[in-house]
């Protein structure tokens, strides 16, 4: 593509949305001055030795100019040092792509567009300041594979590279960070800055200040995991449980009998007559009678592990463990734990030997870490479904980039069918003709069930094929990458392998060219899902680079989302047939799955909107509590606090001097906070589970939770000076020296890490759209709220039919 000439198609409607205030910018003509900049820059390099291009580099690091000014230079320095290392010139999208992630933006590029090499130029100039730049990923594989693939590029520029993988030591995760260039996933890297502010001294840190970083799969970490609360947690003494005798209990009762779930399947809870066979086998009297709290506590969650959690739906048992198969993408999260009991109520479900109990010393979300860098950028494949949300959270813009060619890919309207078994054996068919003429298939399932049962049908029908799902992730990228040979036909949950390249054909020659005349990658996907993303991630798997390429979605109105949501009862009786094998033909019914899906989202984005302002009132406490406790580890704070018993201070220093009596101070200080700052997070948890109730007597939960912090947070400053001053009748002096070890400021033995499946507020989102009031307002709410669904989706159909709108 030609200088100047990157220009995205712009509609009526596109130049109207952005004048009132769209946050996707379309528009690239602001770009083209740099791009002839660096073009200029380019043909002067050009010709330099390889030494020379280090030394150019190396002037610039040392230029006291501002970062704008060196851009075009090291921006073309970059481009011709990807040609030499890996013979890859970026394209002028590509450029254009890193000028804007160099401004601050999430930058959309389709699916085999090269994100990966497009990165090294805005993430070049950055390392240059000598701060770090961190390339965030979405798990340790591609993390690995970026960095070995993209490092010949950063050396040849003079540049160092690190990268962080789990399981490394604390020496090799420091020098990791010290590189110019770090790539580690966006959950190791916030692991590391929790347990950097529980060190006990400034040398075992291993984070250098959040300077920059570019976060690849954008819209997964900056939206889908953001809300994830990242944990790390100690070990303490292991409470007595009921689980192993509740849990064959709860499987002899009966649905409708003993308990009773909601027609969405998010909630379940015990009968009168429930309740009386539980009572009576465990022989405890009345659950609700005063004192027997944590045992009706255990069998709720107890009941939830047996009745709503599914095995190899909502998670999977590995090594003896329980892996939590994650939502969005059907992956296996192996460190991920459900919070509270429900962990243990699982462990107890399945046999399996009961795991440590443990404290939460520090959490932070994810999306609370992210923002803490100085500058933040990101790339996706699909950036702008979630341009509201990128903004409203981050202040970031989305830069839509065209591919370099154009998409040659067929985007097929959905099947809908009357049940799932329809449904499953219309995509078998639909595979086994694809098949049988050497079309590869790649088949995206939301759960690990549905593909392993899909992969038995269509063994059972002759046709060999790779079941790709949450058991098996390490081998997911090797898999995928293969699933554009000839023939191939591979079954994927989701979103597997996410990141990784599917060319077409293999190594034979001319493979390609002939898989591309059967019309390329087949995309199946099995169900709709939530956030429209995802879908189009799945998508975006067939027709990269201007291949050709086929999609399409299989649905059925027994698949869980329709269920879930209660869709069915919206479309209207007229269109829905009886029970057939054939795919439902009035497109009313498609159409309105999609708007369904449309309101969903934005459900959704509520709900992590109100999450994130829960999070925000604890995050805000835990900046100040951590800025105070890094001063205490590098002994910066002065203290006080044993200035107030001066007779005591007095008989500390002479015995050991002023100095070890501030550092005892400061080390009794630390453990105190360390301690208190653990029951402020267990009493902000226990306070959040149940703080909803107080609407019902007419007050909002979100300023009563923050009223509430903030008193504990008061308190907590309080107990803290009441505490080292006790502590200071403890210590003894001996030998010239102060022996603290004798106070009980021991911490936990040991510690983890973990994020927690955390969503408490699901159920009771739409009770705080609603506004304060009482039981009888929220019970009106929700019997209104499907009607006024209806309603919506009415006017809706409506409006479009009107004369001189367009459909």
């Amino acid at each position: 593509m030609d200088t100047n000439r990157v220009r995205n198609e712009i509609t009526w409607r596109d130049a109207l949305s952005r004048a009132r205030g769209s946050c996707v910018q379309l528009g690239l003509s602001g770009f083209d001055t740099q791009l002839d900049a660096i073009e200029r820059h380019e043909r002067d390099v050009r010709n330099l030795s390889d030494a020379a291009l280090q030394a150019r580099v190396a002037a610039l690091r040392d230029s006291t100019r501002p970062r704008a000014d060196l851009r075009a230079e090291l921006f073309a320095l970059a481009r011709d040092a990807a040609r030499r290392a890996l013979g890859q010139r970026p394209y002028d999208v590509q450029v254009v792509a890193a000028l804007a992630l160099d401004r601050g933006a999430v930058v959309e590029m389709q699916t085999g567009e090269g994100k990966t090499l497009t990165a090294t130029m805005p993430v070049a100039l950055r390392a240059l300041a000598g701060r770090g730049a961190h390339v965030l990923t979405f798990n340790d594989y591609l993390a690995r594979r970026d960095a070995e693939w993209m490092g010949p590029i950063y050396r040849l520029l003079g540049l160092s590279i690190g990268t962080v993988q789990q399981g490394m030591d604390g020496p090799a995760r420091r020098r990791a960070y010290a590189a110019d260039v770090t790539y580690v996933t966006a959950k190791e890297a916030g692991f590391d800055h929790l347990r950097d502010q529980l060190v006990e001294r400034a040398a075992d840190v291993v984070q250098r200040p959040r300077a920059f970083a570019l976060v690849d799969e954008a819209d997964s970490l900056l939206i889908d995991e953001a809300r994830v609360p990242l944990v790390v947690a100690g070990q303490v003494a292991r409470a007595e449980r009921a689980g192993p005798r509740l849990s064959p209990l709860l499987a002899s009762l009966v649905a409708g009998v003993h308990y009773t779930t909601d027609e969405y399947r998010r909630d379940v809870e015990l009968t009168d007559a429930g309740f009386e066979k539980v009572e009576g086998a465990l022989g405890s009297g009345s659950l609700h009678a005063p004192g027997r709290e944590a045992l009706l506590a255990e069998v709720n969650c107890a009941l939830h592990a047996q009745v709503l959690l599914r095995r190899d739906v909502d998670y999977i048992v590995r090594d003896g463990r329980i892996a939590i198969v994650d939502e969005f993408t059907g992956r296996v999260m192996p460190d991920r734990h459900w919070p509270d009991g429900l962990q243990a109520a699982l462990e107890a479900k399945e046999g399996l030997q009961r795991r440590p109990d443990g404290q939460v010393l520090t959490s932070m979300t994810l999306q609370r870490f992210l923002r803490g860098y100085g500058q933040l950028c990101g790339m996706t494949g699909t950036a702008r479904d979630a341009a509201d949300e990128l903004r409203a959270f981050y202040g970031l813009d989305v830069v839509v980039i065209p591919t370099h060619r154009p998409v040659r890919r067929l985007d097929r309207p959905d099947l809908v069918f009357t049940h799932r078994e329809a449904k499953e054996h219309a995509v078998a068919d639909d595979v086994v003709r694809a098949h049988a003429v050497g079309r590869p298939v790649l088949v995206g399932t939301l759960t690990v069930e549905e593909s392993e049962r899909l992969g038995a049908l269509l063994r059972a029908r002759g046709v060999a094929c790779q079941v790709l799902n949450a058991k098996e992730d390490e081998h997911e990228a090797r898999i995928v990458a293969a699933a554009g040979a000839a023939g191939a036909v591979t079954i994927a949950t989701n979103m597997a392998g996410r990141g990784t390249d599917i060319r077409l054909g293999d190594d034979a020659p001319g493979s390609a060219a002939r898989v591309a005349a059967l019309g390329g990658l087949y995309v199946i996907g099995t169900n709709r899902h939530e956030s429209r993303r995802v879908d189009l991630q799945l998508r975006g798997r067939a027709g990269r680079q201007g291949d050709p390429g086929e999609t399409r979605f299989f649905i059925s109105l027994d698949d869980d989302l329709l269920v879930r949501y209660g869709i069915r009862r919206l479309i209207p009786a007229r269109y829905l047939p009886p029970r057939s094998p054939d795919p439902i033909q009035h497109p009313v019914v498609a159409r309105e799955i999609a708007r369904a899906q449309r309101i969903i989202e934005g459900q959704n984005f509520e709900i992590r909107r109100t999450l994130a302002r829960y999070a925000s009132a604890l995050e805000e406490q835990y900046a100040l509590v951590m800025e105070r406790r890094a001063a205490l580890v590098a002994g910066e704070e002065v203290p006080d606090v044993w200035a107030r018993a001066p007779d005591a201070r007095a008989r500390l220093v002479a015995a050991a001097g002023e100095a070890a009596t501030d550092d005892a101070e400061r080390a009794v200080t630390r453990a105190h906070l360390d301690r208190l700052w653990r029951e402020h997070l267990a009493a902000g948890a226990d306070l959040r589970e149940g703080i909803h109730l107080v609407r019902l007597g007419g007050q909002d939960p979100l300023q009563r939770f923050i009223t509430e912090l903030k008193d504990g947070f008061a308190k907590l400053a309080e107990a803290l000076d009441e505490a080292v001053l006790t502590s200071l009748d403890g210590v003894q002096a001996a030998g010239g020296r102060l022996a603290i070890e004798g106070v009980d400021l021991k911490g936990p033995s040991s510690t983890w890490t973990y994020l927690v499946n955390d969503d408490p507020f699901r159920e009771q989102v739409l009770l705080s759209l609603i506004g304060a009031g009482g039981k009888s307002m929220a019970v009106y709410a929700v019997m209104v709220m499907p009607a006024l669904f209806l309603l919506w989706t009415i006017v809706e159909h409506f409006a479009r039919r009107r004369p001189g709108r367009r459909p």
